[in-house]
């Protein structure tokens, strides 16, 4: 049991830590429990460009031209699932070249068949980067079904001048603006560090 001196204590201790107060450190701490970007309300992370982001969008919605709410659903599922294999993509040869760093002589067989934490994550990487891939697939096989049955319904030839009741480009947030680099940097190897465990 606590003494009141204890407690005294640990009630002043508690009004001193009340967690980030300004703009900069809340945007910074937003993101310190992030370990995948499920539930992101942002589809790019701090440091990665949001204008790349935007220009893959604009690519896929020049190449598609949604017309009904079906089509955006199905463009922005090739979307997402485009820019997120290719983040992952990064990080898998980052875990690779970690990896075979970590154990010198050893082929990337080895590695991927022994029990450490980084093989882990790798073999895990790359079974999203295949889910992205089916998602994409998907989406797509769908998107040319729907357009072999009624094209004029799923895509428009031309973009649509805007309207009142036009749906919107995007349900995703624009991307904060990055305060400190992500993922951290190793000062050393210049690589960036990714928390395996």
């Amino acid at each position: 049991m606590a003494t009141p001196a204890q407690l005294s204590a640990n009630r002043a201790n508690a009004q001193r830590s009340t967690g980030p107060r300004s703009v900069e450190g809340k945007s910074v701490s937003r993101f310190n429990a992030l370990k995948h970007g499920v539930d992101a309300a942002s589809i790019t992370f701090p440091g990665e460009s949001s204008d790349a982001y935007q220009a893959l969008a604009d690519a896929y919605d020049d190449q598609y031209h949604p017309a009904n709410p079906a089509a955006r659903f199905l463009t922005d599922t090739l979307i997402r699932a485009d820019w997120q294999k290719n983040r992952l993509q990064r990080l898998e040869a980052d875990l690779i070249r970690k990896v075979l760093a970590e154990t010198p002589g050893a082929t990337l067989i080895d590695v991927m068949l022994s029990d450490s934490p980084a093989a882990k994550l790798l073999a895990r990487t790359q079974r999203q980067i295949a889910a992205h891939e089916r998602a994409w697939f998907r989406a797509h096989r769908e998107l040319v079904r729907m357009a072999a049955e009624i094209p004029e319904a799923v895509f428009s030839e031309e973009p649509e001048a805007p309207q009142e009741t036009e749906l919107p480009e995007r349900t995703q947030l624009p991307a904060p603006k990055a305060v400190k680099s992500w993922p951290p940097i190793d000062e050393k190897t210049g690589k960036p560090l990714y928390f395996v465990g």
